[in-house]
């Protein structure tokens, strides 16, 4: 099917004329000023929208912005007979249009712009599927192998991300493809901990010199790992900095500090130095006086909002262990009838633990009802600057 191409202007007959020379080779639809446009494109979708500068309520360079807030991914293009700097400039900036064409303009001329615009649609389109998608999937595939070579990393992934998606609701972000990758990979760097070092941070204890030192390190080694990856560049410099304290002290040993660091890394503050606080002293009340007692590391809105989250409290019920599905976080430890552990309280259901589990239930290894609980994803802002 031919992606369709929305012409704006308030010479209607200027329109007619483009769509009757181009009808045969594109599919055109009309908009009789920015109203009529704005209108056509909330019931309908377009690969491309070119609209006139000069058009009496609002001009071109206004509807082209809204249009990139709302549209993101329609290509925009502007007819402009006043080709001036400050509008060049203004329209790149405010409007980021792709293309500028000047009046007049012959059909032919147009098609060539059209074609170069439809073409410019299909990469948008195609990264976008690349990122949701294959990009997603991989990420998915690391993150269910580190759950399952190590369960106590999985259980304290689990947590972050339980908290973070709570963050994330009470301070309103809305959705963005970065926000579930970058909270995935945030603890990657734990694949350098021993045993004993885990172990002693599953207890919320670091007791060793040596366990702080190898601690440290996980950020950084997240961060060497991940920015290898195409388009994850910006994700791993927010893992880099989650131990970086809202006041600069911290690593990375740097100039960075306050609403300097990313907003994902002032979130991870707040929220992992909670968890490990939480288990080493197994009260939020504590956890939430540990956090105050050292409240110039967190961003002062960000530990406000986190406060509230908490009295969010799971809803908690029983299910049969054969309906497990992946909207649910395990509340207690599974173990088999020859008491062989295969989930741990705080991991969330993927499926590749969903395959174990049936297995061992269709092989009467595990029986009876778990106890689980639910999060709802939240919305997340795809164009949030902070």
């Amino acid at each position: 099917m031919k992606k369709t191409v929305l012409l704006v202007d308030d010479e209607i007959n200027v329109l007619n004329s483009f769509r009757r020379n181009l009808r045969n080779q594109v599919n055109i639809d009309l908009a009789n000023g920015p109203h009529e446009a704005l209108e056509k494109m909330s019931s309908c979708s377009y690969a491309v929208v070119i609209s006139d500068m000069q058009m009496p309520e609002m001009n071109g360079l206004e509807l082209l912005q809204i249009v990139r807030e709302r549209y993101p991914d329609t290509v925009r293009m502007m007819f402009t007979g006043n080709a001036d700097q400050k509008t060049a400039v203004d329209a790149v900036n405010l409007g980021d249009v792709y293309r500028f064409i000047n009046k007049p303009c012959s059909p032919q001329d147009l098609l060539v712009y059209i074609e170069s615009a439809l073409r410019q649609h299909e990469l948008i389109v195609a990264e976008k599927v690349l990122l949701n998608k294959t990009l997603k999937g991989v990420i998915n595939v690391l993150v269910e192998v580190l759950s399952l070579t190590s369960p106590e990393i999985s259980e304290h992934n689990s947590r972050v991300q339980n908290h973070m998606q709570q963050l994330a609701r009470i301070i309103g972000l809305k959705k963005h493809w970065s926000f579930e990758p970058m909270v995935q990979l945030s603890q990657l760097g734990f694949i350098i901990f021993p045993e004993s070092t885990l172990r002693n941070l599953n207890e919320g204890q670091l007791l060793t010199e040596e366990d702080r030192q190898v601690f440290a390190q996980h950020p950084c080694l997240a961060y060497d790992l991940i920015k290898k990856i195409p388009r994850m560049n910006s994700i791993a410099q927010t893992i880099l900095y989650q131990e970086k304290g809202f006041n600069g002290d911290g690593s990375p040993y740097d100039e960075v500090k306050g609403k300097d660091l990313p907003l994902g890394s002032r979130m991870l503050k707040v929220v992992c130095d909670y968890v490990k606080f939480e288990r080493s002293s197994h009260s939020a009340l504590e956890a939430i006086k540990s956090l105050e007692n050292q409240q110039e590391l967190y961003d002062p809105a960000l530990l406000k909002a986190f406060k509230k989250t908490l009295s969010f409290e799971a809803h908690t019920f029983k299910v049969d262990i054969a309906m497990l599905n992946k909207s649910m976080i395990i509340e207690e430890e599974i173990y088999t009838n020859r008491d062989q552990l295969i989930a741990r309280r705080g991991q969330r259901v993927t499926d590749t633990l969903m395959n174990i589990i049936h297995h061992c239930y269709e092989n009467k290894a595990v029986t009876g009802e778990i106890t689980v609980s639910i999060f709802e994803e939240p919305e997340v802002d795809e164009n949030h600057n902070d």
